[in-house]
């Protein structure tokens, strides 16, 4: 009930961003190196109670006790913040989740020890060790909690012990759900020390035959000492190797650890929105290319699409993606970006770009890359970032770099709501 309640609440609130809204009591939003700090920020705001249960003991949420239209002002002035020392004016508002609860795709959640039980979820807020145990979790589909919960009894039924970050003792140490939209389907990938496969294997095969929405089921073998929810080894022990998900009007296909954004339907959102600003063309370039799925929304409007990705498994995807979607103006290159682009006779003579799209990790761009793009001197540039500070770091090499570059468009768009992360959209023009 309460969460219907918060729900009408964040609809009879005005979404509107106007300048002088979002000046913030005159206070300036801080960034801290790659992190957007937001939190002194939110004294200027009323509060409301949190829907979730967890909040406030649990680190993945910072934002719940906003109503949604206040989450919007504060990202918005963020990234209006960052910029404007660039000269940028971001005049557009800040895109909106259409629906800010149950938004998730992915989650990645960790065993430990709570009130001497199994537990099963996020880490503690301001906690390396202590892990929180969620029954439910507001951002993931409703489909998903019993799930969980099935898979977090049975492991405690097993008798083995969760993996201690302090003394590197024990067996459980993450659980990675995947949901699909489209398909409703569940992929599941258990990460555990190494130990006897038999009895892990049943476990497995228990639940998923408990629930007819879990497809895939796999299990990871991990030896690190480190806290990472990437295993040495992933073995598929029952149901499809792939999840079934839909982006836009495209089929694609999802391996456990495939990069997607949280949430497919603001993605498709923000896909279509570059393709919008950058028109038709020749010859386009998708740098850090992933799955390849921004690239199958430039191919719809340019003549030839090339893609770079450094991950072997991430562009086997994005070729399976191409060729399920009958997209044959696509060529997919593996390597890192830089070492890549470093190849000028190519890049520059038989693949020179009318249009860039970068969409880098956090850090942003590698320098060679930024000299690269500059010196194919593409029409437009299109910057896709999920750092703002980064951003606001290599918008002003480009800008100042030769040839002239000018922002025509910059968009914020609201990809993870209850959260303080925050996507912006970039178009650059050439002078």
């Amino acid at each position: 009930m309460l969460i219907k309640s918060a729900r009408g609440a964040l609809k009879s609130r005005t979404l509107s961003l106007s300048t002088e809204k979002v000046a913030l009591s005159g206070q300036k939003v801080s960034l801290s190196g790659k992190k957007v700090v937001l939190s002194d920020q939110k004294a200027s705001f009323g509060r409301i109670a949190a829907p979730c249960a967890h909040y406030g003991s649990c680190g993945g949420c910072s934002l719940q006790d906003l109503v949604y239209s206040d989450q919007l002002l504060l990202k918005y002035a963020c990234v209006r913040e960052a910029l404007a020392p660039l000269g940028i004016e971001v005049s557009e508002p800040i895109e909106p989740h259409i629906d800010p609860w149950r938004y998730r795709n992915k989650a990645e959640l960790t065993f430990g020890t709570a009130q001497g039980r199994m537990a099963l979820g996020y880490h503690e807020a301001g906690s390396y060790w202590r892990v929180v145990d969620i029954n439910e979790c507001l951002l993931m589909p409703e489909s998903v909690a019993p799930v969980v919960r099935a898979v977090r009894d049975v492991c405690e039924a097993s008798g083995l012990a969760a993996y201690r970050q302090k003394s590197h003792e024990g067996f459980f140490r993450h659980l990675i759900v995947r949901h699909s939209r489209a398909t409703q389907q569940i992929m599941l990938a258990l990460i555990t020390s190494p130990g006897e496969s038999e009895t892990l294997k049943a476990l497995l095969q228990a639940v998923a035959q408990r629930f007819s929405s879990v497809t895939s089921v796999y299990w990871g073998v991990s030896e690190q000492l480190a806290d990472v929810a990437y295993p040495d080894t992933l073995t598929l022990i029952a149901g499809s190797g792939m999840l079934e998900d839909r982006m836009g009007t495209f089929e694609i296909r999802l391996l456990p650890f495939s990069f997607l954004q949280p949430s497919s339907v603001q993605a498709d959102r923000i896909y279509r929105q570059l393709v919008d600003w950058v028109g038709t063309g020749g010859i386009a370039w998708d740098l850090y290319c992933g799955m390849g799925l921004i690239g199958m929304y430039l191919a719809c409007a340019y003549r030839k699409v090339y893609g770079i990705e450094v991950e072997a498994s991430s562009l086997s995807l994005a070729k399976t993606h191409a060729a399920l979607n009958r997209i044959e103006n696509i060529e997919f290159h593996v390597g890192k970006t830089e070492t890549l682009l470093s190849d000028r006779r190519f890049w520059l003579q038989e693949a020179k770009p009318e249009l860039v799209v970068v969409d880098p990790p956090r850090a942003g761009l590698h320098a060679s890359v930024i000299a690269t793009i500059l010196g194919a001197k593409p029409l437009r540039i299109a910057y896709l970032s999920c750092n703002v500070a980064s951003l606001a770091r290599d918008l002003e090499i480009l800008q100042k770099g030769f040839p002239r570059y000018r922002v025509a468009h910059v968009k914020a768009f609201d990809m993870f709501p209850q959260t303080a992360h925050v996507e912006t959209l970039v178009v650059l023009e050439r002078i």
